[in-house]
């Protein structure tokens, strides 16, 4: 991923060159093929180059044209039709993407983002109106942080350490942030955990200019469009259609590309569509990256790998991930990330990444997202159930029983679907406290999340509000189509995306997500419930729509592989790097956390005794605390409180 930075004195102060090639300097990670500043009196534009497309290979930025100057990290997938909207004879491949940006820009203004397709963050200084216009793609595929101070300067960049090139920008904790974070809550999609940065959302534009800064978003899923077809064998043929192109535009490349591979549904699906969409091209052999246990056996999905390799001809290459602990290479990779991360398979992930890049591959498909584009369809069950339409419901979950889903309950599901999704969300939270009292369940789950924190901090940051309203919403009856809504539109994906950005960049990569394309995810969310569940199959269009592409084994499999044993194994086998960690932030650790709720995870981690909830809260608290190490050690925020 191509990186960019900027800069706008709006109080009239001059950029410097000095400070662009600053910021340049801090991200030239992300920019091995050329680094370059642009100037004009109190604004300054910055690029870091990463090729990865045929035409990005004589693409110079900044980008001057007339009035216009761009600075962009972008791939755009509908070039031929903008060119055709435009009225542009230029052939595709003689035009890069910034200066189709520019175009687009030029004819449509303001609300250019929403015509173009891909995976963009950008920045347009116009010269005429003194303003800067900057977006963001659908999804937030590509990163953008920024820093306003009013009616003085705004300062932008890919990466937050880009930002922190002026000394002067406060380096101060969000401390809001740090109960999100350990509460997997990501729905502020604007804050940090700096006070002072905020991230511009995803399918949002900004205008910057003296009068300050104005935000606006141009795209959103639609949650009341429905598509209705004429049968099952519609739906599978419009989904195969959109799927194969959401593949296939995003193997534009000028390098080797790579695809991971797990042995699950959604990686197998994209690797064998790109397979067989670079075979007809006569290019060469799809790099597929696989990572393999042969101690953790419960998290190897080594047969489902191999069918998929049996059916065609790839470039495989199996990662052994018995020796990757979630804690690998810590302080570099927080170095990459800027902010504590919540990813507890990064290292594996990252161990994917680097035998990537050691094949000369840049550009790498990635199968993640697609339970939240296509959606496993569960609360049609609930909406089955909460009708009371029990024989429908019967014969789904016999025939789900019948698939032997490996997390199926172990009792007899159909009363356990219709008090979990048909009565349960209807019972107001007294019944449902006297009823956890009834059975022997002390306490409710707002306090023994509140539990984790210390009491003021607990009060500062109202958390036993914040929760509540939380779980009210959570428990409000959801239709199929309302619940798969939710989960696309999560602040999970935009905070896993830039993870994932921060993590390619390490190894010089550009991941892709053919699951992130907005045809498909408007089209997945549009279909009748029973398209995603159906005789006793999850995402039953995705089954129908890939025979021919997918051997059985994999596209009727109803089980999924499950990493967690390899982080529990992994996390175990690292007490030293643990328990320093934890040792030397006991101060910092104090102001947040109850103490003797910590002490106690501690002791019991030392013991073997957590449950696997808590081994997630204990890495959580490591990985905080080494951040926190970092950035009060100058490394990485000198300033932070």
């Amino acid at each position: 991923m191509s990186a960019i930075v900027g800069f706008l004195g709006l109080d009239g102060e001059t950029a410097s060159e000095r400070d662009l090639g600053r910021m340049i300097e801090s991200l030239a990670h992300r920019g091995p093929d050329g680094r370059k500043v642009w100037l004009e009196g109190s604004v300054g534009l910055g690029h870091c180059m990463l090729c990865t497309t045929p035409e990005s290979l004589t693409e110079r930025q900044p980008l001057r044209r007339g009035h216009l100057t761009i600075t962009a990290d972008a791939r755009l997938d509908n070039r031929t039709d903008l060119l055709r909207m435009l009225g542009n004879s230029a052939a595709a491949d003689t035009i890069s993407d910034s200066e189709l940006i520019l175009d687009a820009y030029l004819r449509w203004g303001e609300d250019s983002p929403q015509r173009l397709l891909g995976d963009f963050a950008f920045a347009i200084w116009d010269s005429n109106t003194r303003q800067l216009f900057c977006a963001r793609d659908h999804f937030g595929v590509k990163p953008f942080y920024y820093f306003h101070q009013a009616r003085r300067r705004f300062v932008f960049g890919t990466e937050i350490k880009a930002i922190f090139t002026f000394s002067d920008i406060p380096r101060r904790l969000n401390e809001a942030t740090i109960a999100d974070y350990m509460l997997a809550s990501f729905e502020d999609k604007e804050r940090t955990f700096y006070l002072d940065i905020n991230r511009l959302p995803p399918a949002s534009t900004m205008l910057v200019g003296a009068g300050g800064i104005r935000v606006r978003q141009y795209w959103t899923l639609d949650p009341k469009r429905e598509i209705r077809l004429k049968s099952d064998g519609e739906y599978a043929e419009a989904y195969r259609g959109l799927f194969v192109e959401a593949v296939r535009c995003r193997l534009r490349s000028a390098f080797p590309v790579g695809s991971m591979l797990s042995g699950g549904l959604d990686s197998s699906s994209i690797a064998c569509v790109a397979n067989e969409v670079l075979s007809s091209r006569g290019a060469e052999d799809l790099h597929t990256f696989s990572i393999v246990f042969d101690k953790v056996k419960k998290s190897d999905e080594r047969p489902y790998i191999e069918n998929v390799l049996a059916t065609r001809r790839f470039s495989s290459h199996l990662i052994d991930g018995d020796g990757i602990t979630p804690l690998d290479d810590l302080d570099s990779v927080l170095w990459h990330q800027d902010e504590p991360f919540f990813a507890p398979n990064l290292s594996l992930t990252r161990s994917g990444w680097h035998a990537a890049h050691e094949q000369g591959v840049r550009v790498l498909l990635d199968g993640v997202f697609g339970d939240n584009v296509v959606s496993h369809g569960a609360e049609h069950l609930q909406w089955l159930a909460s009708r009371w339409r029990l024989l429908s419901l019967s014969r789904e979950l016999r025939a789900l029983k019948g698939k032997c889903e490996r997390n199926a309950p172990r009792w007899q599901p159909l009363s356990w679907f219709v008090v979990n999704y048909g009565i349960k969300p209807y019972i107001p939270e007294a019944g449902l406290k006297a009823w956890r009292g009834l059975r022997g369940q002390a306490g409710d789950p707002i306090t023994a999340q509140c539990a984790l924190f210390e009491a003021g901090y607990r009060d500062r940051n109202e958390l036993r509000g914040r929760l509540t309203g939380a779980s009210r919403i959570d428990r409000v009856p959801k239709t199929s189509r309302q619940a798969h809504y939710a989960s696309l539109v999560s602040g999970m994906i935009q905070t896993a995306l830039e993870v994932y950005a921060r993590g390619c960049s390490e190894f010089g990569l550009e991941a892709r997500f053919p699951f992130l394309d907005t045809r498909l995810a408007e089209f997945c969310l549009a279909i009748p419930g029973e398209q995603k569940v159906s005789q006793g199959y999850t995402r039953s269009v995705v089954r129908r729509a890939l025979q021919g592409y997918l051997p059985d084994a994999i596209r009727l499999r109803s089980d999924k592989g499950n990493l967690g044993w390899s982080f529990k194994g992994g996390l175990k086998s690292r007490r030293e790097l643990v328990e320093r960690t934890l040792e030397s932030s006991g101060p910092f650790l104090s102001r947040y956390f109850d103490a003797a709720r910590l002490r106690n995870l501690h002791e019991r981690y030392r013991t073997g005794a957590l449950a696997d909830g808590e081994l997630l809260d204990l890495f959580l608290a490591v990985v905080l605390s080494a951040w926190h190490s970092r950035s009060s050690n100058g490394l990485m925020a000198n300033q932070l409180t």
